[in-house]
């Protein structure tokens, strides 16, 4: 579990990796999920003012889960090949983005 009370996350996943969770309280968060991950992984990302961005590997296929009372939700990476990941992100004030990396 990373925490921020002021200011962004910046988070890269480890190869192999196969959960992870984030709350920022003033500050998005920006994961990259690119590395290999476990079959079943998933990620935890709770803001109360920020944005959330995740970026998963090429061909991996992400599921969206959760709310934003002011903001939009966007997955361009929920179509692919590869592992499943399930992103839960929460967010009061902020949208959330997930990705396929370039």
């Amino acid at each position: 579990m990373q925490f921020t009370l002021i200011g962004g996350r910046n988070l890269v996943l480890p190869e192999g990796w196969t959960s992870e969770s984030s709350f920022t309280v003033f500050g998005g968060a920006d994961i990259d999920a690119t590395a290999r991950s476990a079959e079943g992984a998933t990620i935890r990302a709770f803001s109360v003012i920020g944005g959330v961005d995740v970026r998963v590997a090429k061909g991996a296929r992400a599921k969206l889960v959760g709310g934003s009372l002011v903001g939009g939700r966007r997955v361009d990476a929920a179509t692919g090949d590869g592992p499943e990941i399930t992103v839960t992100a929460c967010t009061l004030i902020g949208g959330v983005r997930v990705t396929h990396a370039v």
